[in-house]
């Protein structure tokens, strides 16, 4: 999905003020892109980009707020809420209050399995960005293929997560003892579903994102997927992570006919190169036993 220039500007920014390490940061850690984009009454004629979907932020993430009272965000860490855009260009206005998004402390089952377990899984990082320290001890663990899968589980020990993970999926959990992002860029753009990540410990190296994003549709646009993120005891490293939830665009007809186009076309290339790679499998068995049956009659 195309990404317009001021949408691009406020990331930037909210990335820039999630580098701050100081507490006085934490003030500027929640918004809601309400600033800076046309936005206005929508005519009736008009369908209005989607909205943001509903983020739960949990555990030692929120801290108590010491200027304002109340709860916020702890230093380095941020949330983005971003409206859709109309088909004239007019960025929604966010109706979520951010603070609403600030929860309790809460235990999650699926961390207490996962802390059991005796395997780690890597999803993206090089041989060395993963730590041995996390490590020993420990079997790898596999994802398998995910890219057409419509519910994915990252559940290991410890999960290892690096650079951009590109994800349609309705379903995403991420669960684990310790969780090691390191210049993530993860995001599930889909019409509905939910992103569900929680941790004993989070380690943070670099700038990270996660984050759900509407589909973009040419009729009524629905609210971004749900996400749900929970530390239960600690975050370590020099790290950022920037929380963000956009609703869709309303696009044209036409641009919504061109994307199940290439969406079909895609399909199709899949289908081509997974008949292509079983047909090589079955040449090369052939070829094989056709070696053997020659050895056979030389004996």
């Amino acid at each position: 999905m195309k990404i317009s220039k001021l949408l691009a500007t406020a990331v930037l920014m909210c990335l820039a003020a999630c580098a701050v390490k100081d507490d006085k940061a934490s003030k500027v850690a929640l918004h809601a892109n309400n600033d800076g984009a046309p936005t206005g009454e929508v005519s009736s004629k008009v369908l209005p980009g989607g909205q943001p979907g509903k983020v739960n932020i949990m555990g030692v993430l929120v801290v108590d707020d010491a200027e304002k009272g109340g709860k916020t965000l702890k230093s380095g860490i941020s949330l983005n809420l971003l409206g859709g855009k109309a088909l004239d260009g007019k960025v929604a206005e966010v109706t979520a209050k951010p603070q609403d998004s600030l929860g309790q402390n809460q235990l999650d089952s699926d961390v207490e399995i996962a802390a059991k377990e005796s395997s780690y899984l890597n999803v993206g990082c090089s041989e060395d960005q993963i730590d041995k320290t996390y490590t020993n001890g420990l079997t790898a663990k596999e994802l398998g293929d995910v890219k057409d899968a419509t519910s994915v589980r990252m559940t290991a020990k410890v999960v290892f997560i690096c650079g951009n993970v590109g994800l349609r999926t309705i379903s995403l959990a991420i669960k684990a003892d310790k969780l090691i992002l390191d210049s993530v860029n993860l995001v599930n753009m889909v019409a509905a579903g939910a992103v569900d990540v929680a941790a004993n410990s989070l380690v943070l190296k670099g700038q990270n994102r996660i984050g759900t994003m509407g589909a973009d549709a040419a009729g009524e646009v629905v609210d971004a997927p749900v996400l749900n993120v929970n530390v239960i005891k600690d975050v370590t490293g020099d790290g950022t992570l920037m929380l963000t939830s956009q609703g869709g665009n309303v696009i044209s007809a036409v641009e919504d006919a061109a994307k199940s186009k290439d969406t079909s076309a895609e399909k199709l290339q899949r289908i081509h190169d997974k008949n292509e790679e079983a047909q090589m499998k079955v040449s090369a068995q052939a070829s094989a036993e056709s070696n053997s049956d020659a050895d056979a009659d030389k004996e």
